[in-house]
């Protein structure tokens, strides 16, 4: 069903004339009823705690980094001034590291040329050296809603990774020494801002600075994207009238039908109840449901009593 088709067969059942078209028709029915089915579909994407598995998405991306070159530094304006490098290729302001010969930990690239980099502290040794840049910060998905926990992977290691950190666990890996000792990657999500303070949005930031370019990381998320375009772009309102929906079709227009009338001021009670009950229904049965466990283990095992002989440790077994 389409935005159109939803809104018609809602209306077919309530004292108010069927519109030809919603998306862009000035008549007032058509206008309310855009509002009751943008409103019909943010409420019911958010019922579920864990999301419905239809809005369920996986996003894999890669780490980037250059490797390690030769080049200058010195302090220009109170600030670290990396120069005579041989490529600075896909690197970015606000979102790369600097590390190297008199380059202070956690130093943030704050501007780019081909072959100059101005970090945001002091050098704390001038001259020439060798330096390694990695990217810090990476984007979400543009229909990113909120992450599920415990499906953040690297996949070229084979570790999951841990977060997200909260603030005070984030400065403490960051700050400290103990920070330093950690090859398993660390994750938190971060507003971030360009060197002018303007806003670039939410981030996934790694922790330690990844300096392996084109390791495999994936997660998975919950999408904003509630309905879609003709094309399948995901949407988190209707945008047109051949937009269909991501969510159970029959759901949205129940909501709608118990908005639409009351929005008119008519009795809706059953309506609702009809529209909760099958709401219901349908969180229970998406995705099915697990098996569950008296003695939970949530830790992957790859070698146990189960699988280990009694005897002959490191030798043949005749």
């Amino acid at each position: 069903m389409t935005l159109l088709s939803i809104c018609q067969a809602a209306c077919s059942t309530a004292p108010v004339a069927v519109p030809e078209a919603i998306v862009g028709n000035p008549d007032q029915t058509a206008v309310m009823l855009l509002g009751l089915a943008n409103d019909a579909g943010d409420s019911l994407a958010r019922r579920p705690p864990g999301g419905w598995v239809s809005m369920i998405r996986e996003y894999d991306f890669t780490t980037a980094a250059l490797t390690e070159q030769a080049g200058t530094i010195a302090n220009v304006g109170g600030f670290g001034v990396i120069s005579g490098l041989s490529t600075t290729a896909g690197m970015s302001a606000s979102i790369w590291q600097a590390s190297g010969y008199g380059v202070p930990n956690n130093a943030i690239v704050t501007a780019v040329t081909s072959s100059t980099v101005t970090i945001n502290m002091a050098a704390t040794s001038a001259g020439g050296g060798q330096f390694v840049f990695g990217q810090s910060d990476y984007p979400l998905p543009s229909d990113f809603e909120r992450p599920i926990d415990n499906t953040f992977w690297d996949r070229s290691r084979f570790w999951s990774m841990r977060g997200p950190q909260s603030p005070q666990q984030w400065q403490l890996y960051k700050s400290s020494v103990i920070g330093r000792a950690s090859i398993q990657r660390r994750y938190r999500f971060r507003a971030i801002r360009s060197p002018a303070g303007v806003p670039m949005g939410q981030y996934l930031s790694i922790d330690p600075l990844p300096l392996d370019n084109g390791s495999q990381l994936v997660f998975e998320y919950v999408s904003n994207g509630w309905c879609e375009s003709y094309t399948g772009t995901p949407q988190n309102s209707w945008q047109a009238d051949t937009d269909t929906g991501v969510l159970d079709e029959y759901l949205l227009r129940l909501s709608l039908k118990y908005r639409l009338l009351r929005r008119l001021g008519l009795s809706y009670s059953e309506e609702l109840d009809e529209y909760e009950r099958q709401v219901d229904k349908a969180v229970a049965q998406d995705g099915g449901a697990a098996i569950l466990d008296l003695t939970p283990n949530n830790q992957l095992s790859l070698i146990g009593p189960w699988n280990l002989p009694e005897t002959g440790f490191g030798g043949v077994i005749g």
